[in-house]
């Protein structure tokens, strides 16, 4: 039935794409051949001042708008899975990043992550809660710094830091962006996307204006099921809905003075789980039983709730450039305030848990979890700079001041507890307001203080040595609270945890030929402690007498760090540009989940050692006047270099020795582009990309049968085979074009494959999206 829907829809997109083509015509002028089409050297400011990605001693990737056009990215994770060392995870409430091998799930994150000069980056709350990210439309270019930025950019940006850069509003010229698209993806729902961005000078040279605005549908392609006959519930339910709007302005008074106050606001709804259910067993003593059949195009969701995401942040900021003759002064100033609320299915979660049996027992049984996080960012900046890039000694320090206040929300509402677990009547408390299993809040605070400087200096002719420190002050305060039968009596908590933080950084380039630079580097990273709340009386008995903790579970959680060793070449001449770098990683006191399986609670601990090494590689080469091919690989081996245990007298190690951690080693990405002359000049063009993701054959902690809560039943993800094509034609400024994304129609999954517990008889898997075709029209001037 879908795919005869698939063809109507396919007709009614041929005739949308029609419609679209006049709109566009309002252009007038060809579109100049930018670094995205044939690239060129791109222009990043991943040390705080803006300089040629071919001259940056860091190992960098950088996307211009054209680029990211070109390459038919769409969302953050399009971005992450052509960037080579860098995997992206995702389910319906978090997200995770891992850049080199260093990720968390716990405590702080490990990745920092910048709107502009706004950290935004999301502190593990609670049982739910990830990052935001922009949605990518009309932003100049995205960086993606791999290896530790703890000197320039601090606290959380262990592994790299990933920043969104915003376009400028000009006093002198006018700009505009405009793009639109329409897709359909096999067996799913149609995505259409339209957005416009406009620059103009209002007084010209004294003030200048950008505004821009953006909504897309991503199509779903997972059906909602009951699952007792797979009667469908809720069609394609898994789409997804994005609306922002920009608007920044820029006074220039003076010629030496630049103000530019900026607002943001972004909105993304997703209407139900992205998880599919991809078999069910009816017990462990019988073989899986598929429940979706990827094969045939049935991607089905037996969840008995709908689970609904609203993401919605605003970002004021304000930045002032004033060149003061040899020095450059940057302040900035921002409030970042986001506001998360969803709905999670849980009627099987706690069942199994307590029972042992995962399908609903009752036909009007339904448990339904309301979260709802909020992130309030406060932020302050002021730096200054030597004007002078070309003298003998170069710096820049500054002074860095945030507050950045959190709540996680939460409450479990399963009025059928009781019913399908009675032996649990006589001991637990009774349910709150006759339904509610679980009640929890937490409020937090991250206040940061830091002075940072660096300095460059020449002492030979083409010799540079680099010297960064970074000195700051962290405080964390939570208060928490949670009522309910599975947490006894109630819990009220109030802590603290405060450190000092010193993060140096070493640097050595040297300049071999004008196009050529090789660059060695030392240089420190680090991410926040902080406390663990207290955690329900039941888990005392059930779990932390058994690991040791007699008097509960710990307290506070230090810091953990990284050092990282990088040796990095970049060469470049008219028609090649190469970058890659070779690393060692040494993480220590690495904050760890101790999941309390007994009781459904969990605390953050300082345990283990790990290690990665690996190196990166990106090519850029121009073979001809019509072929230009370009790649990216990764290779990462990061893996834990000690045995250690959730507690003392734990009977099972939380990880052993030699186990890896969790991201595929390889990471390739592969892009051709050939252009056809079919006047005068390039008008027309074919590219393909191809994006591979290997799989990780090594033990991970969590699949490793040797370690405690493992779940041996479970992989790691499979490898991904990703190839894209693309056929366009640009006339008169407008460039239109035909696309097919997986086009070899891989239905694996990526990120995550899970059951609730490992009671659970029930496997979610989150399956790429299928084959999706389309067409995209876009204008520049």
């Amino acid at each position: 039935m879908k795919r005869h829907a698939l063809r109507r829809r396919a007709r009614s997109s041929v005739a949308v794409a029609a419609l679209m083509l006049p709109a566009a015509a309002f252009a007038q002028s060809d579109q100049p051949a930018g670094e995205g089409q044939y690239g060129g050297d791109i222009v990043v400011t991943a040390t705080r001042q803006s300089e040629s990605l071919s001259k940056v001693p860091l190992s960098v990737s950088a996307f211009s708008q054209e680029k990211l056009d070109n390459r038919g990215v769409r969302s953050f994770a399009d971005v992450i899975r052509q960037t080579p060392g860098v995997v992206f995870e995702a389910t319906s409430i978090t997200t995770n990043i891992s850049i080199r091998g260093i990720k968390s799930t716990a405590g702080a994150a490990t990745t920092g992550v910048y709107i502009d000069d706004t950290p935004i980056q999301f502190r593990s709350l609670g049982f739910s809660g990830g990052n935001t990210y922009p949605v990518i439309f009309d932003l100049e270019r995205v960086e993606v710094l791999r290896g530790p930025q703890g000197t320039l950019f601090g606290a959380g940006s262990e592994g790299g830091t990933i920043r969104f850069i915003s376009p400028q509003p000009s006093t002198t010229r006018s700009s505009g962006y405009a793009r639109t698209e329409f897709a359909m993806t096999e067996d799913g729902g149609p995505s259409y996307e339209a957005g416009l961005a406009l620059g103009v000078p209002l007084i010209q040279d004294k003030l200048g204006v950008r505004v821009s605005g953006y909504y897309r549908r991503d199509g779903g392609w997972i059906d909602r099921v009951r699952f007792e006959n797979k009667g469908v519930v809720a069609d394609d339910s898994n789409y997804q809905d994005s609306y922002v709007g920009k608007i920044a302005f820029a006074w220039e008074p003076v010629p030496e003075l630049r103000i530019t106050p900026s607002f943001t606001y972004q909105k993304v709804y997703t209407n139900d789980s992205p998880a599919t259910w991809d078999n069910v067993r009816a017990d462990f003593t019988v073989p899986d039983a598929p429940f979706s059949d990827y094969d045939d195009g049935r991607f089905l969701n037996g969840n008995r709730v709908q689970e609904w995401t609203r993401d919605r942040f605003y970002l004021p900021t304000l930045n002032v450039q004033y060149g003061l003759g040899p020095v450059d002064l940057t302040a900035i100033a921002s409030y970042f305030d986001r506001r998360q609320t969803l709905a999670s299915d849980y009627t099987i979660f706690a069942q199994s848990i307590f029972t042992g049996i995962s399908l609903p027992l009752f036909p009007d049984q339904r448990a339904v979890t309301a979260l709802k996080n909020t992130q309030k960012i406060t932020t302050g900046e002021l730096r200054l700079a030597s004007s002078d890039r070309d003298a003998m000694l170069t710096w820049q320090v500054g002074g860095f001041y945030q507050k950045a206040k959190q709540t996680s929300f939460q409450q479990v509402d399963d009025p059928s507890f009781f019913k399908y677990a009675p032996f649990l009547a006589p001991v637990l408390p009774p349910l709150i307001d006759g339904r509610l299993v679980y009640d929890q809040f937490a409020k937090s605070k991250d206040e940061q203080i830091a002075a940072f400087g660096q300095v460059n200096f020449k002492p030979v002719d083409r010799l540079t040595l680099t010297v960064g420190l970074r000195y700051g002050q962290t405080r964390f305060t939570i208060n928490s609270f949670a009522q309910g039968p599975v947490v006894g009596p109630s819990v009220t908590d109030l802590g603290r945890q405060k450190e000092k933080p010193f993060t140096p950084k070493f640097g050595a380039e040297f300049q071999v030929t004008p196009g050529t630079l090789v660059y060695a580097s030392a240089s420190k990273g680090f991410r926040p402690g902080g406390y663990n709340p207290q955690v329900g009386v039941p888990c005392q008995a059930s779990d932390l007498d058994p690991l040791g903790y007699p008097n509960g579970r710990p307290q506070t959680y230090d810091s953990d760090s990284v050092w990282s060793y990088e040796l990095g070449l970049k060469t470049r001449t008219g028609r090649f540009s190469a970058q890659g770098s070779v690393y060692q990683i040494d993480w220590k006191n690495i904050q760890q989940v101790v999941s309390l399986g007994g009781c459904g609670f969990q605390f953050t601990g300082n345990l283990g050692t790990a290690r990665s090494r690996g190196f990166d590689f990106q090519l850029d080469y121009r073979l001809t006047d019509d072929f230009t091919f370009q790649a990216e690989i990764g290779y990462t081996n990061a893996k834990f270099l000690k045995t250690f245990f959730g507690g003392p007298l734990a009977a099972r190690p939380l990880v052993t020795k030699g186990d890896h951690v969790v991201a595929p080693p390889w990471t390739v990405s592969v892009h051709g582009q050939y252009e056809l002359s079919l006047r005068e000049h390039h008008d027309s063009y074919v590219r393909a990309d191809f994006d591979y993701r290997s799989h990780q054959s090594d033990p991970t902690p969590g699949i490793d049968p040797r370690n405690g809560g493992s779940d041996p039943t479970l992989d790691n993800a499979p490898a991904l085979k990703a190839l894209s094509m693309r056929i366009g034609h640009r006339i008169d400024g407008i460039d239109m074009s035909l696309f097919v994304n997986n086009l070899l129609d891989q239905a694996v999954w990526q990120g995550r494959r899970a059951r609730d517990n490992n009671n659970a008889t029930i496997y979610k898997s989150h399956i790429v999206r299928p084959r999706t075709f389309g067409a995209t029209i876009g204008y520049r001037f």
